[in-house]
């Protein structure tokens, strides 16, 4: 059975938590990024990770009906 929480992949999650903590503490501690700048900025790309997972799903929806189109 697939396990999404393999041994490397615990590792590969935490250390990706970790540097986001570490970023997001970097620019508000040592550069003075203002909180509410770096909620929009996580907004805007939730937002853009959407529009191109959506376009992922039209594009792959396209090539499926053109195969089955053109399939002899």
């Amino acid at each position: 059975m697939f396990s999404l929480l393999k041994a490397g992949h615990k590792r590969t999650l935490f250390l990706a938590i970790l540097a986001t903590v570490t970023f997001v503490g970097s620019a508000i501690f040592m550069f003075d990024v203002e909180k509410q700048e770096l909620l929009k900025f996580f907004v805007i790309s939730i937002v853009a990770l959407v529009v191109v997972i959506i376009a992922a799903l039209v594009l792959s929806g396209v090539i499926v009906l053109l195969r089955r189109l053109f399939a002899s």
